[in-house]
């Protein structure tokens, strides 16, 4: 075989980040992850150039989801860097079959995983490198991992991939096996993973190595990028977690249901429990499996708190309540839910079988169950969207995850309602969301009304007026602040009256009437 004198200078093209993953190791799993424009499939395009230059054998596996995708992915990738080091010369870049001939007999073939048994049958293989590894699935990765086998040793597995996973990441395999346990980004462990090869059950244990980076890693990013990606934190928080900070999170949704939703500004800071003199509203959904019972606090009525949500597979009503009396003893509890049922299995007769299920096992009284009938959908979105974007609701990120992950994840179909095709699709089942809008159609319908006129950005004035209304002082008003005055008196209104506090509330009906007689023009 010839002898080339190849001089690259790796301080210079290669990342500080990725530079480790140059030297000798005995890493079975490289995980190169992060943000966009990070450099990482660049990365490992460089490192496997080397190698397949400095090593006596290589034979190496380009691999993504699907067979064509392979072309304008790592095989461009691969003949873009050898042409910019000047090397390009040492190859043959093939795209029809997708394949690259080294020196000698190293090579690298292109493979989908939409084709498994090709990479099965593939021989004696020293490399794979999966491009957008977060896509493929738990069983892939289990048939890749039984199947990358060689009589020349160990075959290193590179995977690349942005933090990306749709449902909650912290139920995905990949977040599972990998990253569950580890507050560092960057680490080295082992997993275990049980397998059948050839008929016999064996357990592999594997090294792997995390190598993380984002745009910051990057020295070649233009300031185009930079501006791009810190823009992402004012247009869209969830592109902004995952391809700018290279943090996990969960697939974003285009529609959904719940638009007002904001983590930032809904889930609580800390874990949230329930206070004893306060009422523990239970809101129920009677699907067969799982049902689901969300457990909400209204102190005095002024903030709507999600403290739990009880989801327990196989476990029926009477199961659940079980949960709620070994949780919450002692408590006083108002029951709500589905009034009829919005499922094949939740007909009106069984709900009213699990309601009364719930009166006994829980011991209330008749006016410790209120239901009432469900809204149309759409007027239904109108409402618990206005809730959400105008009222104070904390939701326990412990306990309420699965509030949190409806809230994120149920998509609406053009007509306003939910979509629920696929109950086998976690972001279509929507059971937890809906003890969530059941609750606030039974008790906040007034809701949509009476803040009709409400604007956030009023409250710098609504906190003048209830202060001058407290002070039995006149509301200086104007034709250009009547009628929004007049909506935060009648809102003022409202509130004194639910409190019970009757004097407050007619010194405010008493300004609006008022308010009225001077927009009619009997008043200068």
């Amino acid at each position: 075989m010839p002898v080339y004198n190849i001089n690259i200078d790796l301080d210079e093209v290669a990342l500080p980040v990725f530079r480790h993953l140059y030297e000798p190791n005995d890493i079975d799993i490289e995980l190169v992850w992060g943000g966009r424009d990070s450099g990482k499939s660049r990365g490992v395009a460089q490192v496997l150039l080397i190698d397949s230059l400095r090593e006596k054998y290589f034979r190496c596996l380009m691999i993504k989801q699907t067979h064509n995708s392979v072309k304008d992915s790592q095989w461009q990738m691969l003949k873009d860097t050898a042409e910019q080091w000047g090397i390009d010369s040492l190859f043959k870049f093939k795209s029809s079959p997708c394949y690259i001939k080294g020196i000698g007999d190293k090579s690298f073939h292109a493979r989908g995983m939409d084709q498994p048994a090709k990479i099965r049958s593939f021989t004696n293989p020293s490399h794979a490198w999966v491009e957008e590894g977060n896509q493929i699935s738990l069983e892939g990765f289990i048939n890749l991992i039984t199947g990358l086998r060689s009589d020349y040793g160990r075959v290193k597995l590179i995977m690349t991939f942005n933090p990306e996973a749709d449902g909650d990441f912290e139920e995905f395999w990949m977040w599972k096996m990998f990253f569950k346990g580890h507050t560092e980004k960057n680490f080295v462990s082992t997993i275990v993973i049980p397998v059948v090869i050839d008929g016999v059950e064996q357990k592999i244990e594997l090294k792997y190595r995390s190598t993380h980076a984002t745009w910051r890693d990057n020295k070649y990013i233009t300031p185009q990028r930079i501006a791009f990606h810190e823009n992402l934190k004012n247009e869209n928080y969830y592109y902004y977690t995952i391809f700018t900070l290279g943090d996990w999170g969960n697939a974003g949704n285009e529609n959904p249901w719940l638009y007002t939703f904001q983590r930032s500004k809904h889930v609580a800071k800390q874990e949230l429990h329930p206070v004893k003199s306060e009422t523990l509203y239970l809101s129920w959904d009677f699907n067969r499996n799982p049902q689901v019972c969300t457990v909400i606090q209204w102190p005095n009525q002024k903030k709507l708190k999600i403290i739990d949500v009880i989801k327990i597979p196989n476990v029926g009503t009477e199961g659940i309540c079980d949960v709620v009396l070994q949780r919450y003893p002692g408590y006083v509890y108002i029951v709500t839910g589905d009034y009829s049922g919005d499922t094949v299995s939740s007909i009106y007769k069984e709900q009213v079988t699990n309601y009364s299920m719930i009166k006994n096992k829980l011991r209330l009284n008749d006016s410790q169950i209120q239901i009432t009938p469900n809204p149309p959908l759409a007027k239904n979105r109108t409402l618990v969207n206005a809730v959400f974007s105008r009222y104070p609701v904390e939701i326990c990120p412990v306990k309420g995850k699965p509030m949190i992950y409806d809230c994120e994840n149920v998509k609406m179909r053009a007509d306003g309602t939910i979509l629920k095709n696929d109950r086998n699709d976690p972001t279509q089942q929507a059971d937890v969301l809906d003890t969530c809008r059941y609750w606030i159609n039974k008790f906040m319908a007034w809701f949509a009304k009476v803040y009709a006129d409400y604007n956030p950005a009023q409250d710098t004035m609504e906190q003048t007026i209830e202060e001058r209304i407290r002070k039995n002082q006149d509301i200086i008003i104007d034709k250009t602040n009547a009628e929004s005055i007049r909506a935060i008196l009648m809102k003022l209104a409202r509130k004194w009256i639910d409190e019970k506090d009757s004097v407050l509330a007619d010194r405010a009906i008493k300004e609006a009437l008022r308010i009225d007689t001077f927009l009619n023009g009997k008043a200068g």
